[in-house]
Formats: C-alpha cells, structure tokens, sequence
C-alpha cells in the first residue's frame, strides 16, 4: 500500500484529515449530509488528495456530531454547531499551514453551510456543488426522499414528530426549525469576493448566481452533469470525477508556485469522551489501514470488539452505528477498534484492484492487522462484528485467527471471499429463499420469460438449479470426509461453522426479517438456518421491522443489546488466552472463490 502523507486531526471536537501541500491558497472540505456524505467519503478524499497535488493544502473534517467527532445529531443547536465547526477548521488550518488565503469547497447541504460560515470564517472564495438556495428547498428534498424510501414492516414512518429518518440519520425538528430560516437568496452582502457555482441540471442555483452578483461578488458558472453518479453510487463515486478536476482548476488559478507543504503539530490526536478516549490509527503493510481505536477509561475484564466495513461504507458506519456501538460499549468497560478495509473509507489502496469493492479475500489480511492492532494496544482476544460483506470478513478472520473469540454477523450477504465485486453487483445476484420463486414457477408468463433467456428470470433459474447443485457436491464432500477425514467441498459453510464452534468461538448471527441474505442463508443451511441453529455456541436472532443495513434505529438498538448479551456470555475467560496468529482456517474453508460470472457463490 501507497502511503498516504495526509494526517488525523483535531480542533474542537471535530475530527478532521489534513492534506499538507506548499501553497498559500488553503481549503477547508464542507461535506454533505448523512448517507450523501458517506456515499461520497471516499470520493472526497481522492478531492482532497488532488487539491493538495496541485499544491493546495485541504482540510476535510466531520461537523460535530457525525463521523468520529464528539456529540449526536439530537444535541441542541446543530446548525449553528455546524456552521462554527466550518470556522474552527479554517482556523485551524490557517494556524497548522500558515495559508494566507482559504477558500471553502461546499458539496450539497456542505455548500448551504459554507456560505452561512464564510464570512465570519473570512474565507476568500467559495466553490458551490449542487447548492441548496436555502434550507427550506434542502428539507424539502430531504423529506420528499425519506418519504419515498422503502421502509420494513412495522418501521415508524420516517416523518414524524420525532424528525426526519433519512439513511440511518435523523434531522431534528429542532435543527429543521433552524434551517427554515436559512435563505441565501436574501442575503444583504456577498460571502466572498469570488464564487464558483456547479449545479446539477435540474438544480435551483441559478438564483444563487443572480444574488451573488447583484451583492458584487465575481461569479462562475459551470455544470454538474456528473452528480448522479457521484452521489447514488460509492463505487462510480471513486472513478475520476469531472466537476471536482474543474474546481480544482479554478481553486489554483492566479495561485503562486507551491514549496513543500508543512504541518504544525502533527502529534497524534486523542478524543476526550465521557468515560472513554479515542485515538486514530494508521497499521498494517505500510501503515496503509486506518481505524479509530476507542478505549475505555476503566477497562472491564472483557475481549475488544473489532468494528468491520458495512459493504462499503466508511467505518463510522450506516446511521453512525458503529461509532454508536463503539461509545456504547466504552460506556461498559469495553475497548473497540473500528476499521476500514483496504480499498474503503480512509485505508489506502490496494495494489491491482480499484476502490469500493467488497468480498475480497485478501480482505482477511487486513481484518487480521486490525487484531495485531489491537494486541498491540494491549487487547490480545476479540469479537469480529460485521454486517453485510462485513460478516463474510468476520466469518473468515475467526476461521484463520484463533484470537477472534466472538463473532456477530449481521445479513450476511455471502459466506464466501473472493476476488471482489462491487455493491450493486452484490445486490444483483442476491437470490430470495426458494419459497418466493417456487408458487411463480406455476405462472405461464414465467416460463416463457425463462425460455425467451429474460435476464432477471435466467437468473433466478440459474440461482436455483446452482444451489441444488451445491447440495449434492457439499453433501459428497461430507460423505468423502467422513471416509477419510478430508475432502470437504471449499464452500461447505456449516463444516466452517463447527470448526469455530470445536474451538469454543460463540457467535451470533442477525437477519432482519424477510431480507434478501435469507436465501444465501437457505442455501447453505435449510430453511430458516435450520442446520445452524442445532448448532452449539451458535445463536440465530431476527429482527422485525429491520432493513438490511440497520438503518432504523430500533433495530439499531436490538442489536446493540444483543452484542452486548454475547460479550456476556463470553465473559472473561477469552481474555488472556490467545496471542499470534493462528494455523488458518480448517480444510476446505480456506481460499473460497466467488463465481463473478454468475455473481452466485461459487463451485
């Protein structure tokens, strides 16, 4: 792994990355809100990267109370938190850079932000990313795409009196209250002397231009025909983003020849929280992973959770959950280190292949550095926690490394690593439990779907006559293993499962009801998991009115209380009883590959 010259940073409660380069023209990154900023995080750093490659050195940050910074989203006045979290990062990075101009780059909800924060902030010049005119056309969209989600059964509605729940997150009347008040076509002086404006083609900027000008300042336009794509997709979010190449350009214009960039300070940073500190660190092959490792201030006789990727997403997690869990469990005595894989959020990346995809096996080696990490700070056992293409890490980690003492796996998507897929990839070969294909299979229009070679009908055909197959090639493995002790099929995940539950390793394992990974899991184990719940040391759960990735916060809460009745049952005596690295995983549960040609999981 490439290592990365940025640095973790802290003023005030906010956590932040500077970006060190030589010129005098800095930039502060003003991110957008909740499930746009972590759809874009990755592609923002490679922004931030680019800007300090074209000798501009770049401050992106979490406002308070999202990311790894302090506080939550229900804390009183968050805009006028948010606004003064932009100005304390100009500050800040005038005093660690000694920049003499800085301008402020603001994506979405970031844009509206910035321009409250720029002039108290003094900032210079502003570039604007599909801008909101005004807080009441950003709650507007806000609410018109919460409504418009899909919700689980028995979920509250998603606009109530307790806020907005968009994407795991929840907008405050409070907050939304002060939005309203929020209007930038009304604004009686300029926010900075030069403004770029990049809208989207069905955006309403063009009456942010009009004020602009009228209030003096010199204003830019240019299109934003790029922002579907950066803002629905994290894996096209990574790919080379146009807008962001413009603004760059614009931002150095006129700007002197950059010197080597310098950074006062740059000691590691330590979040004070009530009852617990948290540190960032940097591990693994040339320091190319990153995690926030959050440790209690009395530690309790307990094995540290390791926090893993949720698919793509960074490591503060969908809805902020994992930083969630790892201050809940801080509050019981209870260390945690949540961390990014290679290729996702803040870790470098990996060599050979691009950014955002999940599934990967090599993503074990990094799993495993995260335990090293760990062990290094003292925590020599752990509970491996993932959801989605998180858990298929977390599965295999305990398979290879005897310090996993726990495991807690969330819908599991697949079972099984191999050369990586993206996102949608993954989406598009789920396979329901066949009990949702079997009454279609007596419908005419099905069966000419499937002769005339439809794709969706192909697929499901294919899925299904692939899983009666992989029956009987893992049930001829059981046989040939009882005969000789060897030979289980490679993606024989029950034979996984007894090899953790031999070794004394409790895991549980979560499905929201009626979600899609039901059908992987009836796949691999009967209906229901049947075979899985026989099992010793293995308890399965359900969790009604729960989406796929948890982002309804009472689903949240069930499975925090459910990590927390399987640290107890773990209890103390896992501890102190491992250290190293284990022989690998058992025979047969190893390199397990994925069939990209099929998507499906693998011969």
């Amino acid at each position: 792994m490439t290592p990365d010259p940025s640095t973790p940073v802290l003023f005030e409660g906010c956590f932040g990355w500077l970006h060190p380069a030589g010129g005098c023209r800095g930039v502060v990154l003003c991110a957008p809100y909740g499930g746009e900023a972590l759809a874009t995080h990755r592609a923002w750093r490679r922004f931030a990267e680019a800007l300090a490659a074209a000798g501009l050195p770049v401050l992106r940050f979490d406002y308070p109370g999202t990311g790894n910074s302090v506080g939550g989203e229900g804390d009183p006045a968050r805009l006028d938190s948010w606004i003064g979290g932009i100005r304390a990062a100009v500050d800040h990075l005038r005093t660690a850079t000694g920049v003499e101009e800085v301008a402020l780059v603001g994506l979405r909800l970031g844009a509206l932000l910035a321009v409250a924060a720029a002039r108290a902030a003094g900032a210079d010049s502003l570039a604007l990313l599909a801008p909101f005119p005004s807080g009441r056309a950003f709650l507007q969209e806000l609410r018109a795409v919460a409504l418009l989600a899909e919700r689980p059964a028995g979920a509250p509605p998603a606009v109530g009196p307790s806020g907005i729940d968009s994407a795991g997150f929840r907008l405050t009347p409070e907050t939304a209250e002060a939005l309203r008040a929020l209007d930038l076509t009304r604004m009686t002086e300029a926010p900075a002397r030069r403004v770029l404006i990049l809208d989207r083609p069905e955006g309403r900027a063009a009456a942010l231009t009009e004020r602009f000008r009228a209030l003096g300042a010199a204003v830019e336009e240019a299109p934003f025909s790029d922002h579907a794509r950066l803002m629905t997709s994290v894996q096209q979010a990574v790919l080379d983003c146009p807008a962001f190449t413009r603004v760059t350009a614009w931002l150095a214009q006129g700007m002197a020849p950059a010197e080597p960039g310098r950074v006062a300070g740059a000691s590691t940073p330590r979040l004070g929280l009530a009852g617990a500190v948290e540190r960032p660190l940097r591990f693994g092959p040339g320091a190319g992973l990153f995690g926030i490792l959050c440790e209690p201030a009395a530690a309790a006789e307990r094995p540290a959770v390791l926090l893993l990727n949720s698919g793509a997403t960074p490591h503060t997690g969908t809805g902020r959950m994992s930083v969630r869990l790892a201050r809940r469990l801080a509050a019981r005595g209870i260390a945690s280190l949540r961390m990014d894989l290679g290729g996702l959020g803040d870790s470098a990346s990996k060599p050979g292949r691009r950014d955002g995809l999940i599934y990967c096996r090599d993503m074990v080696e990094d799993a495993q550095a995260g335990l090293d990490a760990l062990a290094a700070a003292g925590h020599g056992a752990a509970v491996a926690v993932g959801l989605c293409a998180g858990a298929a890490v977390a599965l295999h980690v305990a398979l290879a490394d005897p310090r996993v003492v726990g495991l807690a796996l969330v819908n599991p998507g697949r079972f099984v690593l191999g050369d990586g897929v993206t996102q949608e990839e993954a989406i598009g070969s789920a396979v329901k439990p066949a009990a949702a294909y079997f009454t279609r299979l007596t419908e005419p229009a099905v069966w000419r779907a499937i002769l005339r070679q439809d794709r969706k009908a192909s697929r499901v055909a294919r899925g299904l006559s692939e899983r009666a197959a992989r029956r009987l090639r893992i049930g001829a493995g059981r046989l040939r293993a009882g005969l000789t002790g060897r030979g289980y099929a490679r993606d024989d995940v029950l034979h996984a499962f007894q090899a953790l539950s031999d070794r004394g390793v409790r895991t549980l394992m979560v499905h929201s009801e009626g979600d899609v990974t039901l059908g992987e899991l009836e796949s691999q184990a009967g209906a229901g998991g049947g075979r899985l719940r026989r099992m010793g040391g293995l308890l399965m759960e359900r969790l009604a009115g729960a989406d796929h990735s948890l982002m309804e916060r009472a689903a949240r809460e069930r499975f925090a209380d459910l990590l927390d009745d399987l640290l107890d049952r773990i209890g103390t005596g896992a501890t102190g009883t491992v250290r190293g690295k284990g022989p690998g995983p058992p025979e047969g549960t190893g390199a397990l590959r994925v069939n990209h040609a099929t998507g499906s999981s693998p011969a």
